[in-house]
């Protein structure tokens, strides 16, 4: 699968797609992240964020590298914020938190390997050989 077949899937379930990041933007992310040792954005996040700085689909979310105004009272945070939240848990080490929906927490490592973590203990509970396809559970899990 790639980028464009994604987010026309998502697309085609409703999903609010929004307006895509500059290069400045998704490298000050990398930096923000790799100095509070959370995974660099692998090369599928980057090219997302080509496309769409973040996604919303029902109560779940694949954070952009900048927060985003969405027309209600709260944004949806950037990935670096959600993960500045988080940095102090030892099992998110060498990990960046990219998604959440109401049941999970979606995290990559440097080499764009994805897990699902539970959003209470944030152990692993799956892991993806495909990224498209934890996106996908990400967005998905979370309209059911």
């Amino acid at each position: 699968m790639t980028t464009i077949e994604f987010l026309s899937l998502i697309k085609n379930k409703n999903a609010n797609i929004y307006s895509p990041a500059d290069n400045n933007t998704i490298n000050t992310a990398n930096m923000n992240l790799q100095q509070i040792h959370a995974a660099m954005l692998p090369v599928f996040l980057q090219d997302l964020y080509k496309h769409t700085n973040c996604i919303n689909l029902g109560s779940s979310y694949i954070f952009g590298p900048k927060e985003t105004e969405r027309g209600v009272k709260y944004p949806i945070p950037s990935i670096f914020n959600i993960n500045k939240e988080m940095c102090g848990n030892t099992k998110l080490y060498g990990k960046t938190v990219f998604g959440k929906n109401d049941l999970f927490w979606f995290a990559t490592d440097a080499m764009g390997n994805c897990v699902m973590l539970d959003n209470l203990t944030l152990s692993v509970l799956r892991k993806y050989e495909n990224p498209y396809r934890a996106m996908i559970d990400c967005l998905i899990i979370g309209k059911i």
